[in-house]
């Protein structure tokens, strides 16, 4: 993988083993492509690094303004924008559609509530993934297809997509996946 300076800010998710999963194991041509919760920027400016055209979208205003700094610092231009998964892009198509979503059910563990929202995905921890899929064909071109990390704690998690999984690690607490979906 190609060198890359992170910073890290406050109430912004970390890159961590999902992050790394995602900029280690994506294909590198996927054209025109969707970040839906792009955090700290790691894997917008990973994808631009292999010449993809990225637009970054994130709920959190903090993760927006780590983005744009983050592809400032690396020289890299994203176009970053503040939106609730696909709202701020509710008119546009892209080739491929990537998220880091958030997967685990509520804990007592996160007290922060930016941390909350980027790491649980609802009462099972996949409630924001089947509403991501639900959507998604409304602004993928056609041979449009999706990235995203799934957690073995998403167990009952089922939806209609075909899907192939990329890469499997095995982790203290759980399994996470890099699923291809189509």
């Amino acid at each position: 993988m190609e060198e890359m300076e992170i910073e890290n800010f406050e109430g912004v998710y970390e890159p961590a083993e999902d992050s790394w999963m995602m900029c280690n194991y994506l294909p590198d041509n996927l054209g025109s492509v969707l970040e839906i919760g792009c955090g700290s920027g790691i894997i917008s400016i990973h994808l631009v690094k292999k010449g993809n055209k990225v637009t970054s979208v994130d709920i959190n205003p903090k993760a927006v303004k780590a983005t744009k700094h983050n592809a400032q610092k690396n020289n890299i231009e994203i176009e970053v924008l503040q939106s609730d998964m696909f709202s701020a892009v509710s008119n546009r198509k892209f080739d491929t559609i990537v998220c880091n979503p958030p997967y685990l059910p509520p804990s007592k563990d996160y007290n922060d509530p930016d941390l909350k929202l980027a790491v649980e995905g609802g009462v099972n921890g996949y409630e924001f993934t089947s509403v991501l899929l639900s959507r998604a064909k409304n602004f993928l071109n056609n041979q449009g297809s999706i990235f995203m990390i799934q957690s073995s704690k998403m167990s009952k998690f089922k939806t209609q997509w075909n899907k192939k999984i990329i890469r499997e690690e095995g982790f203290f607490f759980e399994q996470l996946s890099l699923v291809h979906f189509y």
